[in-house]
């Protein structure tokens, strides 16, 4: 998805306005009124993502089967571990061509319970763990998981304050909800706890709205078991379905974020979008498109199938 970044900083800067004047609810029950159905790119209203911790020399395997089915993976790596704890590690050399067409993302500079911190030290661990990642990517992380899945309202205040959109914990969702908070966002599942089933119940789910699959666990893992099956099967009966947005952590987020912030015109005629990312939408079984800093009409008869 082009521009994330951009996105992800006009989303940031207008949350506080939009908390505050409930328009997200107001927009929300006027497009339920008018029978629009906010979608993913492509009208789809499934997504499935992955999200891998620690930068384990697995993950070089990982990887190759995400390629081979067309998988988007997210990988949280302390950025410190790759000088402190270098062995089984990926290296910094191979970051940029490992990882290609994924997404790296924070995991604690040094892998710490950051809830534990005093404020100085919280902060630094954010700071460094950002500027390592800018420095040997050239790109600003979007997100992170929580080192040993440990959080708290101060960890969050610091991840707004430094533009962080999501974060990963390790408790379970039940159900294929969006996170009402991404930096609250559980997965449904470690890759251990039964995938196959979860996958045939996501692929035979017939959602009304945008739902997502996130799977989270440790390459090591299947390394240490010898259990490579569990995720290359699950990748290929996942593979190649037209109604599934295969995507990162940091592409779902930010295009929810950005269908999030929706706006209603002050005439009440039209829906805005202040986002310079494409918000796609389903109005009486026609697909239309809502391009960046562009508004659509709400009157049926000015309707146009794209």
């Amino acid at each position: 998805m082009k521009n994330i970044l951009a996105a992800v900083l006009l989303i940031m800067g207008s949350a506080a306005l939009s908390a505050a004047d409930g328009k997200p609810e107001n927009v929300e029950n006027i497009l339920k009124e008018k029978g629009i159905v906010i979608t993913y790119p492509g009208w789809k209203l499934k997504a499935l993502a992955f999200s891998y911790d620690d930068g384990n020399i697995a993950d070089r395997k990982l990887v190759g089967i995400f390629d081979k089915y067309g998988m988007r993976g997210t990988f949280h790596i302390p950025s410190a571990w790759l000088k402190t704890k270098p062995q089984n590690r990926v290296t910094e050399a191979e970051i940029k061509t490992l990882y290609a067409g994924h997404e790296i993302s924070g995991h604690g500079a040094n892998h710490v319970s950051m809830p534990k911190l005093s404020q100085e030290k919280l902060e630094k661990e954010l700071d460094e763990e950002i500027a390592n990642w800018q420095r040997m990517t050239g790109k600003r992380i979007l997100g992170y998981a929580y080192p040993y899945g440990s959080y708290s309202d101060k960890v969050i205040a610091e991840m707004k304050k430094r533009n962080l959109i999501y974060s990963r914990t390790v408790s379970k969702n039940q159900s294929f909800d969006l996170p009402a908070d991404f930096l609250r966002w559980n997965p449904q599942a470690h890759h251990n706890q039964k995938i196959d089933q979860l996958a045939d119940k996501y692929l035979a789910l017939n959602p009304k709205k945008m739902t997502v699959l996130l799977i989270w666990g440790h390459s090591y893992e299947f390394a240490k078991a010898n259990n490579w099956q569990i995720i290359e099967d699950f990748c290929k009966k996942m593979r190649g379905k037209k109604d599934i947005f295969y995507a990162t952590m940091g592409d779902i987020a930010a295009y929810v974020l950005a269908c999030r912030d929706l706006k209603i015109s002050a005439d009440g005629k039209k829906l805005e979008n202040p986002s310079v990312m494409n918000i796609y939408f389903i109005r009486n079984g026609k697909r239309h498109m809502v391009g960046p800093e562009q508004s659509f009409p709400l009157q049926p008869d000015s309707e146009k199938e794209n």
